[in-house]
């Protein structure tokens, strides 16, 4: 038997604090893993209700601009449009079957606020954006305790936002008027805290 290990084993009040340590820290990681976790878990439910009672956009003029939008991003996989009752900010969810919701006043809207706002939606479905903030809020989860991790994925969300900012001016889109309907649309309509934990939302007042 080694010294080290005899000094171990001869001093309890050691072994005892490392013991005492592992048993506080623990229960106290697991605690906000769940507590984040829950929370992602009760926006993924939300937008399983969303989904479910949400109705498909009655606008047939939508299904053709989101066919034809998506066959210029090369996106290949179907994407539904759906309308919601009431105003809602514009997002997305879903991997194997894509939605894009759409707020209850944008049948009003002109031509081209519907296609900017098509096309930055369906830029997130094209880069997977939804699937890349569920691993994000995954190792927000695992690693609660790191500011750091908040902050990358907080920026994270910001270059997402630019990215498909930029595939709508790539598109031919007139950046100031794209500018307004951003602006507007944060200024009028509002994401649920909770919905936007598991969606891809257009844009937030705070960006």
């Amino acid at each position: 038997v080694s010294r080290r290990t005899a000094g171990v084993a001869n001093d309890p009040g050691r072994f005892r604090l490392a013991t005492d340590w592992a048993t506080l820290v623990v229960p106290i990681w697991l605690s906000g893993v769940v507590v984040v976790l829950l929370l992602v878990a009760l926006g993924m439910v939300r937008i399983a209700w969303l989904d479910r009672v949400t109705r498909p956009a009655q606008d047939e003029s939508w299904l053709f601009l989101v066919e034809e939008l998506s066959r210029k991003l090369g996106l290949t996989r179907y994407v539904r449009v759906l309308q919601a009752r009431a105003p809602a900010m514009p997002m997305t969810w879903g991997i194997r079957r894509p939605a894009i919701l759409l707020p209850a006043e944008a049948d009003t809207w002109p031509a081209e606020r519907r296609r900017d706002v098509l096309l930055h939606e369906l830029a997130h479905v094209k880069r997977h954006d939804f699937l890349v903030q569920l691993i994000a809020h995954v190792a927000c989860a695992v690693y609660w305790f790191h500011p750091l991790v908040w902050l990358a994925a907080t920026r994270l969300r910001e270059e997402r936002e630019r990215a498909c900012d930029d595939h709508v001016l790539r598109a031919g889109a007139i950046p100031s008027s794209y500018a307004t309907h951003l602006l507007e649309i944060a200024r009028r309509l509002r994401a649920a805290p909770v919905t936007s934990l598991a969606s891809v939302a257009m844009a937030r007042p705070a960006q």
